[in-house]
Parts: structure tokens; C-alpha cells; sequence
């Protein structure tokens, strides 16, 4: 795979280097048989040796059926050249053999030495290349680290906590609170994808939410409009976000909605139990021109509201078994009295025993006061 992603002037200084180490292996086979060696079988050495080793580092990156083809290559050229080109037995003196094995010593050394300078260039210009990436990398994932910090509040009527915990170096996944007016806006959202692209995204997202709340006379219930019209011009196909939020109005009823998105558990506190609250929507930045239906939710105090990304619900073990939603459920039921710190950590380490994370994870906990 790294092979593939070289330019063709970095390619051509790999294949140089390993043609040149080779080909003094080719010179050091022909050493061996310094009785039968001469110029013509010395200069095949070296040239058979170092395009076979080439060739076969160039079609390590093609598959296994170039490399068939390859052995058969080689296999046929050995056989042609000893055909056309046999070895006979020579008679040296001592001076004869001296002067060939110092002629083979410096073709040898000569090689190696150029091989070592190509191969080193090569690897100077891809660790430029690399660290180039890998810099931009590291300053996505700071960006990220940034936007998407661990969130601990309590506000007028509520209590919340978030964690987002990321599946690789910059994560897609993304939550918020945004003060309006006397209420409170908090959502989830997972974006498309992963790496940079992904984490790109995310930030367009948080940007766009807060800049439709910070504008005034916009109406909370219109951000999904809001944001599919920002964010859709903007994306290529496949690309998208799924959002869920509640709109927290003290004293009023929760207006929540959904965008594609997993649904919100609510437990309820004085019912001890837990329902799934879902809206059919399409996710943000899908379609253009999309309307997003929102609804309600009646919570009283105690009740405590959970919004994830499916990091924590599509995690598969070994065996292939899906975590599902079931644990979250009886993490709140449990310890809905607990804080709401000790009920995400306890709901992470139940899915981390349960498999190996390959998806971002989110937890957004909410506690109505």
C-alpha cells in the first residue's frame, strides 16, 4: 500500500537502491565461482540480480499473481542465459585470481555504497512526505481535542456531562451546549467517515450550530433546516451527519429531534424506567431542501436524558454478538442517582470489556434539576 501512494521519481530512487544492493549479491554469487567467472557473466550477474530484486519490489505492490508471473520470468531467464551463455572452466594463476576477487571487492563495495546513498535520498524525501502528513494530523487532532473537550456543567434547571472518546488520532463525533436565551440546545452529531475529513466536517458542524443561535430571531426548532442548508452545498456525495438534540426550556417540555440519528434514552425517575425517544429524519447534509420534523418529551425532575453515537451500541465481540442498547438502559436505571461522571465511565468500561472499540464514541448525560 505504501508502494503505491510513491511518486513515480521516488519509486524510480527505491528500485534504484534495491537494484544496486542486489546486484552486488549478484557480483558476490559470481565471486564464488571465480574459476568459471568472466566480463560477460560478471556484467550478468549484476544486472539479473538487481532487475529480479527490482522487479519483485515493484510487484510486492501488485499482488501475489504479478509475483507468479515474475517467478516464472526469472526462472525462464535463468535458464535462456546458462543456454546462451555457459559457464566454462577457466585456469587461473594466483595473480589471475587475485586481481578478480579485488576487481569483484570494489564492484561490491562500489554498489553497496550507491545503494546506501539511494536509499537514503529515498527515505529522506518520503519522511518529508510522511511528517508533512503526519503534522497536519497531529494539528487536526489538537483542532479536535479543542472543539470536542470533556464537558462537566450545571446550569439554571439541569446538570450534564459529555465525553466524546475517539477512534483513531481525529474523530467524527461531536457534542455541545449552546446557551439561547433561557434555554439550552444540547445534541450530539456524528459525522460521516473518519480521519481529517471527518474532523473537518465536525467543525463546520459545531461552527454552523452556534452560528444559527448566535444570529437573532432564528428559531430553535429550525437548526436541522438551518444546517442541511449550510452544510449540503458544501459536502461531496456520501457525506453527512447525524444529529440528535434536546431543547431544554425550564419548566417546559423537552423539544428534541432527530437527524438519522440513534434514539435519546430518557429515564424517567419517578416510573424507573427508560424509553427511547426517535423522530424519522433524514441526516443533515444528505438531500437538499429537507424539512426536519421535531416533537417533545414530558421530564420532570430526577429524569435523566442519554444521547450516543453508535461507537457505543454497534461494538462487536469476538464472537460477532452486537452490544445493542441494553446496557445503556441498565446503566440508567442503576445509577440514575449516581453522578453523571461515574455513569458514563461506567458505561464505557462496559462496552470496552465487551469488544475493541473501532468507532468513535460519544455519551452526552443530561440531568434535569
Amino acid at each position: 500500500m505504501f508502494l503505491r501512494t510513491l511518486s513515480p521519481g521516488s519509486l524510480l530512487i527505491f528500485l534504484s537502491g534495491v537494484f544496486c544492493l542486489f546486484a552486488a549479491v549478484g557480483i558476490g554469487t559470481d565471486l564464488l565461482n571465480v574459476d568459471r567467472s568472466d566480463p560477460p557473466h560478471l556484467l550478468i550477474a549484476i544486472i539479473l540480480n538487481g532487475v529480479i530484486a527490482a522487479a519483485f519490489a515493484w510487484g510486492w505492490a501488485r499482488g501475489p499473481v504479478v509475483l507468479l508471473y515474475l517467478g516464472a520470468a526469472t526462472a525462464i531467464a535463468h535458464i535462456s542465459i546458462n543456454k546462451v551463455y555457459p559457464q566454462i572452466h577457466h585456469d587461473l594463476s594466483l595473480e589471475q585470481i587475485r586481481s578478480s576477487i579485488i576487481l569483484h571487492g570494489l564492484l561490491i563495495t562500489a554498489f553497496i555504497v550507491l545503494g546506501y546513498i539511494l536509499l537514503t535520498a529515498f527515505v529522506g524525501s518520503e519522511g518529508k512526505r510522511f511528517f508533512a502528513a503526519h503534522t497536519e494530523i497531529e494539528l487536526a487532532a489538537g483542532i479536535q481535542r479543542a472543539l470536542v473537550p470533556p464537558l462537566s456543567v450545571t446550569c439554571d434547571g439541569f446538570e450534564a456531562y459529555g465525553i466524546s472518546l475517539p477512534s483513531g488520532a481525529i474523530g467524527g463525533d461531536l457534542f455541545d451546549i449552546v446557551p439561547c436565551g433561557a434555554a439550552s440546545f444540547a445534541y450530539v452529531a456524528d459525522v460521516s467517515g473518519h480521519g481529517v475529513k471527518a474532523g473537518v466536517l465536525m467543525s463546520m458542524v459545531k461552527a454552523s450550530v452556534r452560528t444559527h443561535f448566535a444570529v437573532p430571531g432564528m428559531r430553535e426548532e429550525k437548526v436541522l433546516e438551518s444546517l442541511n442548508d449550510v452544510l449540503y452545498p458544501l459536502t461531496d456525495a456520501g457525506t453527512y451527519a447525524t444529529i440528535a438534540f434536546v431543547l431544554i426550556q425550564g419548566g417546559r417540555p423537552l423539544l428534541f429531534s432527530l437527524a438519522g440519528h440513534l434514539p435519546i434514552f430518557h429515564f424517567k425517575h419517578q416510573l424507573g424506567k427508560v424509553e427511547q425517544c426517535s423522530v424519522e429524519n433524514f441526516p443533515v447534509a444528505m438531500f437538499p431542501d429537507v424539512r426536519f420534523e421535531v416533537s417533545t418529551l414530558e421530564a420532570a425532575a430526577g429524569d435523566v436524558v442519554a444521547i450516543v453515537t453508535d461507537g457505543l451500541t454497534e461494538l462487536s465481540n469476538k464472537k460477532g454478538a452486537e452490544i445493542g442498547y441494553g446496557y445503556i438502559e441498565k446503566a440508567l436505571r442503576d445509577s440514575a442517582r449516581s453522578p453523571l461522571k461515574e455513569i458514563a465511565a461506567g458505561i464505557v468500561k462496559t462496552s470496552e470489556q465487551f469488544g475493541t472499540p473501532v468507532d468513535d464514541r460519544t455519551l452526552l448525560l443530561i440531568r434535569l434539576s
